[in-house]
């Protein structure tokens, strides 16, 4: 378990999943011509910003905390999108299919980041009453 932990640091996880999020997520797929697209990437950047700011100027519980509540919903979200088989479409492009088979790479990665955050999270302090 010790190993575990050590692999899933909250930190590094953010980190790692900000800037694929950012890049590859957002950055490189968005056709910057096109102003729904710019909309909606800029707005999504702002999940990497928060994530950053969670790595470089929080540590320990609440680091972890926080990562467990940034990248946990996320990973819920694409699991109802690709279960539900959502389809999504940005200006004039082509309607793009929500499937668990494309959306392998950020489920792991927004997975492994909420484990992260849940592993670190030392959540059973929330619900003890003596920790007040």
């Amino acid at each position: 378990m010790d190993q575990l932990k050590k692999i899933l640091n909250p930190k590094i996880w953010l980190i790692l999943t900000a800037l694929i999020h950012a890049a590859v997520g957002i950055i490189s797929q968005t056709d910057w011509s096109d102003d729904p697209q710019v909309l909606i990437g800029g707005f999504m950047l702002l999940t990497s910003v928060t994530m950053l700011y969670i790595a470089f100027f929080t540590e320990g519980e609440n680091q972890a905390r926080l990562t467990a509540v940034i990248a946990g919903p996320a990973w819920v979200w694409f699991v109802v999108t690709c279960a539900m088989g959502l389809t999504w479409q940005i200006g004039s492009g082509d309607a793009m299919e929500m499937t668990f088979a494309d959306n392998t790479p950020p489920l792991i990665l927004w997975g492994l980041t909420a484990l992260s955050g849940v592993l670190h999270g030392n959540f059973q302090n929330l619900l003890d009453s003596d920790s007040e």
